[in-house]
């Protein structure tokens, strides 16, 4: 049995990213960038009003100016300003020749062909070239994970085919003869299949996609058959189930089976110890702990790392200190523990709260999770107002 961070290591050291392909912008949403971005011109790229008003000289301290001309959005202005003169001009317009500062429309007074400041010093409200960025300036790093802000970013410095990582391909088997759709009424012995939902939702949120997903019975011969004729369709075999000691646990043996090489199959983690994870090539794949609660766990500490190995994206292990809210029933272990935990805003301040289950198959105890609290081998059970370590599964 390893520790969790030799684990990762291992997880690390054996995949690598795939090759960047040029995509679209409206194809690239959540999907890994594999190319730093640079400014191509300054930005601004010219002196520009961040207002609807009256471009004048700053140092030009007339009691009124007269208007000799309109600036527009998009059109370059062919008048230039002298003392005592002012040119209307509206936001995003380039600034004139010989003014600096926009008076705002409210502050002024209209006189026929002339204004009347009412409030000159309040700031020059001129975006100056550059004062965003110079060309050439750094913007985006390779391995961010694209999301709005990042697009509308591309977009505006004309990168329009960003070079970013395909997305992973999962195959996903749900083992147990117990299993049933979530739609069926269940029968005496039976349970309805949550796992497939939890790993297919992950898989969407951390860049990757399901093309192929099925639950399948205690059948070791029907499942290497079914896995076999996925041939090198998939880039991650994902089994829920068969990763412990069972008569039915062969989640080792089929990957043998397959060709794969297996890395580590314990692992010191509560919950979550028989995680087993392998590769064959650029393969990769990992026999899951059939429980909703260790499967929540196992796909974050460590399925999550392998998707953003593939797509090249920076390692996130965001680890923050944060209060306890209160109590929970705790009990120390010889294996290092992530407990579903709801971290939140409450009078100001982050606090965490573990999520009640009561045990690794409780799935009820995942509602709200958006962290994991985590807790050192041997660790004494925390108290209200102590503060913990919670690794952010999303930002609270």
């Amino acid at each position: 049995m390893i520790s969790l961070a030799a684990a990762r290591a291992l997880i690390a050291e054996n995949i690598s990213p795939f090759s960047a392909k040029a995509a679209p912008l409206a194809e690239s949403f959540g999907r890994v960038l594999r190319q730093d971005v640079f400014a191509k011109e300054d930005l601004p790229a010219f002196d520009r009003s961040a207002m609807d008003g009256y471009a004048i000289a700053a140092d030009d301290n007339s009691e009124k100016f007269r208007i000799v001309g309109e600036t527009q959005p998009g059109a370059t202005p062919k008048l230039k300003i002298r003392h005592g003169e002012c040119a209307r001009i509206f936001t995003g317009a380039i600034i004139p020749e010989g003014a600096s500062q926009v008076v705002m429309q409210e502050h002024v007074r209209v006189e026929g062909n002339f204004i009347v400041p009412l409030k000159k010093h309040g700031g020059t409200h001129v975006r100056r070239c550059g004062e965003d960025a110079r060309k050439g300036d750094l913007l985006l790093k390779s391995g961010a994970r694209l999301g709005a802000g990042e697009l509308a970013l591309l977009a505006s410095l004309g990168v329009t085919r960003p070079k970013i990582s395909p997305p992973v391909r999962v195959a996903h088997f749900a083992t147990g003869n117990e299993l049933i759709a979530p739609e069926q009424k269940l029968k005496p012995g039976q349970i309805r299949d949550s796992n497939s939902t939890l790993v297919a939702a992950f898989v969407r949120q951390f860049g990757g996609e399901i093309f192929k997903q099925e639950r399948v019975a205690d059948d070791f011969d029907l499942l290497l058959k079914k896995s076999r004729g996925l041939k090198k369709s998939f880039d991650l075999l994902l089994v829920s189930g068969g990763a412990s000691v069972g008569d039915y646990d062969f989640g080792k043996k089929l990957l043998g089976a397959l060709g794969f090489q297996i890395h580590f199959e314990k692992i010191s983690l509560r919950p979550g110890k028989p995680l087993v994870f392998a590769t064959r090539g650029k393969q990769a794949a990992f026999i899951l702990p059939g429980n909703p609660v260790s499967h929540f766990v196992t796909l974050h500490v460590a399925v999550r790392l392998a998707l953003e190995k593939f797509s090249g994206a920076n390692i996130s292990w965001p680890l923050a200190k944060t209060p306890l809210a209160e109590n929970f029933d705790f009990r120390p272990d010889a294996r290092e523990t992530f407990w579903p935990a709801r971290v939140k805003i409450e009078n100001g301040e982050l606090v965490a709260r573990a999520l009640r289950w009561q045990s690794s198959g409780d799935v009820t105890g995942l509602t709200g999770a958006n962290a994991l609290l985590q807790l050192d081998a041997g660790a004494e059970a925390p108290k209200a107002g102590d503060v913990v370590s919670v690794l952010l599964l999303e930002v609270p």
